[in-house]
């Protein structure tokens, strides 16, 4: 479980990091952002598709990493547990 998680999260975070440099940058102005000329029609399908990907890779990342730490504070527990207990032996 613990290794599938890992493979998971470094794979999710290599697309991640891809989707995020790969990422076009044309609407993003000063000037743009400023004005009003722009319609609230006029969207981009492959910018809405990249920020919902965004979106979802990000929480992924972010549920596998807490699981990930889930499982090492529990190995870290049970392994602290037995070396107390057979050290008072």
């Amino acid at each position: 479980m613990y290794r599938l998680l890992l493979i998971l999260f470094i794979f999710f975070s290599l697309i991640l990091i891809s989707i995020i440099m790969f990422q076009d940058n044309d609407d993003i102005d000063i000037n743009e952002s400023s004005s009003n000329t722009k319609s609230p029609f006029n969207t981009n399908v492959s910018n809405k598709i990249l920020t919902r990907s965004i979106i979802f890779l990000t929480s992924l990342f972010f549920i596998i990493s807490l699981l990930l730490n889930n499982i090492n504070v529990k190995k870290y527990e049970k392994n602290f547990k037995l070396n107390n207990i057979n050290r008072y032996k």
